[in-house]
């Protein structure tokens, strides 16, 4: 069951909200046989060991601490990346057309745009429902993204659903919310043992993420992320003044009910 406050009222049609929209860039994956000799404390799983070479850590030494999720890829069709981000949640078991029939029923969206934490949880509810999952805790937080807490909670296993800015290759960047975009955070990794905390050396830190837009497991710094979802104050300008019509809560995308400094944690997935 969600632990959230309560959700407003479904809101009224906002005419030109941003639509998840985000350019694409070609990614090719080499052959992991010319990862075999780096990153071999992740050779079990070739995906993450890809993405650790990709992105230099460990190469050649083990980790202090990593925990990864597994997750099966999903592309999105549309405007739909928080949507498609839960149907991965869940592996699969509850499609993304499904929950956006879901979402459209509750008032929540028009094309799959989820411009809300709190909207999100309570489709999460129905969507565990479907899937048959029990025992699962989940909550909207706000703040504490990049955080001990956060961090420790993460390497215990649970998972995370991030709004954050896109950048034109995916990874976080700060555009005051006019890329809003989701992710599945399903892992993180310590690469050397913190002398002090982990806030003290923020380029230690690294989280795993999946989302819509590509098949490729990706490893960001989570404290770049947690820079991007507190810069979410806004839809874009640019995508406002296009006709296609969006909901936004009360409030906007930057507001209480939006999705600024806010994220879903999920404890007891595995």
């Amino acid at each position: 069951m969600c632990t959230i406050p309560p959700a407003p009222p479904p809101p009224p049609v906002a005419s030109n909200i941003l639509p998840d929209s985000h350019s694409t860039t070609k990614s090719s994956s080499n052959n992991s046989h010319e990862y075999s000799k780096l990153c071999e404390w992740a050779g079990e799983d070739p995906e993450l060991q890809e993405a650790c070479t990709k992105n230099n850590l460990g190469l050649h030494t083990v980790p202090f601490k990593h925990k990864y999720n597994k997750f099966k890829s999903i592309l999105q069709v549309g405007p739909t990346c928080g949507l498609v981000a839960l149907s991965m949640l869940v592996n699969g078991a509850v499609p993304p057309d499904e929950i956006l029939n879901i979402t459209k029923s509750e008032g929540y969206t028009y094309n799959g745009e989820m411009f809300s934490c709190k909207y999100m949880a309570k489709i999460v509810e129905k969507v565990f429902n479907l899937a048959n999952i029990e025992n699962v805790k989940c909550s909207v937080k706000i703040g504490g993204l990049f955080s001990p807490e956060t961090i420790e909670k993460l390497l215990e296993g649970a998972v995370l659903l991030v709004p954050y800015d896109s950048d034109r290759n995916h990874t976080p960047c700060l555009k005051n919310g006019h890329t809003a975009h989701w992710a599945l955070i399903c892992g993180v990794i310590i690469l050397e043992e913190p002398s002090d905390s982990y806030e003290t050396k923020p380029e230690n830190v690294y989280v795993f993420s999946r989302h819509g837009k590509s098949k490729y497991l990706a490893a960001w710094k989570l404290k770049e992320l947690a820079k991007s979802n507190r810069n979410l104050w806004e839809f874009s300008p640019k995508r406002g003044a296009e006709k296609l019509p969006y909901l936004l809560p009360e409030g906007g995308i930057g507001g209480t009910n939006g999705l600024r400094n806010q994220f879903l944690m999920f404890e007891g997935l595995n």
